[in-house]
């Protein structure tokens, strides 16, 4: 599945062919949602798991 990426496109959210929405990573709200969503979440999760078996 590719990623969507249409810098000229405003919507944050884009609707698929298949009925759900993705994100349109050419618009940088998109790369926030992404990061706070997934990335930091991940980062606290494996900080704690370091933590509590050092």
């Amino acid at each position: 599945m590719s990623r969507y990426n249409n810098p000229r496109d405003k919507r944050v959210f884009v609707p698929n062919k298949a009925g759900g929405v993705s994100l349109n990573f050419g618009h940088p709200i998109a790369w926030t949602i992404l990061i706070l969503m997934t990335i930091v979440p991940a980062i606290i999760v494996i900080g704690v798991t370091i933590a509590v078996l050092v």
